[in-house]
């Protein structure tokens, strides 16, 4: 039983001794271990941070600039009209007794359009003016008898020959009258309106017919008062018709009316087509007409400009692999182009987008441009330390 209990105090007392010895043992061991973490975690730190403070190459995109002409237009609306048209209206009352022509009928000069019925109304009058004309005929053979036997003078005979006269005008004009009026083209045209039908009366001044001449045809143009003195005569214009989706028409301006409308503020112009197309009275156009041009300019997009705080404009021009600021001045704006008078040469390339926040001299690369050897940055490798495979 002692020999047991001393075992026992044996065990302990080793089991005492030898665990100092053993934990010292362990932390040796991983020390290297943690060393290298340690330096790889320090290297890893120093690669991203030289990364980071690396900025990447600036992307743009460029143009070249051309030369050529740059042309500032105004667009306006308006509507094909004719020029040459006729009214035909009722020299009296009366029935239509004949309309043989209808809407868009072509007509030739003197084609009968209308025949308004005439005699009927007409007898009556006739009828009173020939009774006047017979009693004048008797007057005048009893003065002039009397005034041969000297019972009246002479004066009295020449009254009683101008009222013969008279009645003899009044009954030609009765029986001109009595006939129906016959409505006659004036020129050769398409009949655009009909108001009246056979069998409608009509009174005095009526309108019956209206017809225009094809050849007249023009584009009426409604000028605001805010660009009114930006039209003159002879003007180069390109006309749009919905008629004809996708198709311009040159055209120049014929005609610039002297005064605005009172009512709108607007000017009338007209503007003739010089290409041959066929064109309806009442078609919509659309009008671009061209109001100043600045022939073989240097252009470059909008774009290409940029407006420093101070109000100066300027342009980044690629030189290589540089952006270079060059302070420019502009002639003329249009169409999203701008005519430049210095600062740029033709043929030169201008950036046109990523140059908002480039300064001068700075490198940039062009999109879609492969980057030259060598050019672009290091790029550092991450190695991950292989884990040791279990036992």
């Amino acid at each position: 039983m002692l020999e047991g209990w001393n075992v026992g105090m044996l065990g302990k007392k080793c089991a005492r001794t030898m665990v100092p010895t053993i934990v010292p043992l362990v932390h040796y061991s991983m020390l290297p271990l943690l060393l290298a973490l340690l330096a790889a975690g320090c290297g890893k730190g120093q690669s991203d941070a030289g990364t980071a403070t690396q900025k990447p190459t600036p992307l743009v995109q460029v143009v070249k600039a051309e030369k050529r002409d740059l042309s500032r237009t105004l667009m306006f609306t308006g509507s094909v009209e004719p020029v040459k048209v006729a009214r035909m209206a009722s020299p009296a009352e009366g029935p239509i007794i004949e309309c043989p022509v209808r809407g868009g009928d072509r007509v030739q000069k003197g084609q009968l359009l209308v025949r308004v019925g005439r005699s009927r109304i007409a007898e009556a009058g006739l009828e009173a003016a020939r009774e006047e004309l017979r009693r004048q005929e008797v007057e005048f053979k009893r003065v002039e008898q009397l005034v041969k036997s000297g019972s009246l003078p002479g004066e009295q005979l020449d009254v009683a020959r101008a009222n013969l006269k008279r009645a003899e005008a009044q009954v030609a004009a009765m029986e001109t009258s009595a006939q129906d009026y016959e409505i006659e083209a004036p020129w050769d045209g398409v009949v655009s309106k009909v108001w009246v039908a056979e069998g409608n009366y009509v009174s005095p001044r009526a309108p019956l017919i209206e017809l225009y001449d094809p050849a007249s045809l023009v584009v009426r143009l409604a000028i605001p008062e805010q660009q009114a003195l930006a039209v003159q005569p002879h003007q180069a214009v390109e006309v749009v018709l919905d008629a004809y989706p996708g198709r311009r028409f040159r055209g120049r301006v014929s005609r610039v009316y002297p005064e605005l409308e009172r009512t709108t503020r607007t000017m009338m112009a007209e503007v003739i087509l010089t290409e041959d197309v066929r064109l309806l009275s009442g078609m919509f156009a659309r009008a671009e007409v061209v109001v100043e041009t600045l022939p073989n300019a240097v252009v470059v997009p909008e774009s290409a400009l940029v407006v420093l705080p101070n109000g100066e404009t300027v342009a980044f021009v690629l030189e290589g692999e540089k952006a270079v600021r060059r302070k420019v001045k502009t002639a003329m704006e249009a169409g999203g182009a701008v005519g430049v008078a210095s600062g740029i040469q033709a043929g030169e390339t201008v950036i046109v987008r990523g140059h908002e926040t480039l300064k001068d001299g700075a490198t940039v690369q062009v999109m879609g441009a492969k980057k030259k050897e060598g050019a672009a940055p290091p790029v550092v490798e991450s190695k991950t330390p292989a884990k040791e495979g279990k036992p």
